[in-house]
């Protein structure tokens, strides 16, 4: 299925639960985009970017990745990624190495720590 028809199947299938027949506006106004984005997406003209692709995540669920062929977003690392900020250094600076230790990425902005070799 492509998104296109993918998207055309979410618009009726959002008309049946609303029971009755609506515009692409009104569809546009309910996902949270512009009608001309909406109507790009549906002509097949464009693909959601990752900020669109996360308000159409919020309204459809994990089958809008699937039709894209993306990978679906990870629940705990988005998790984590909203709750950063409240994390003590420390712990950031644990995970952080974590990261570091199990993939082939250096540390950000130079900050490499010693670890003992065993």
């Amino acid at each position: 299925m492509t998104f296109k028809e993918y998207l055309e199947r979410q618009f009726v299938q959002w008309q049946n639960q609303e029971g009755k027949r609506k515009s692409i506006a009104e569809f546009a106004a309910y996902l949270g985009v512009s009608q001309p984005l909406l109507s790009m997406w549906m002509n097949g003209q464009r693909r959601p970017g990752p900020e669109n692709l996360k308000i159409l995540y919020a309204v459809f669920g994990p089958s809008v990745y699937d039709v894209l062929g993306l990978p679906r977003p990870n629940p705990l690392y988005e998790y984590v990624c909203r709750n950063w900020q409240n994390l003590p250094v420390k712990e950031q600076i644990r995970i952080t190495e974590l990261v570091a230790k199990y993939t082939a990425d250096p540390m950000p902005h130079g900050k490499q720590t010693r670890t003992a070799r065993t």
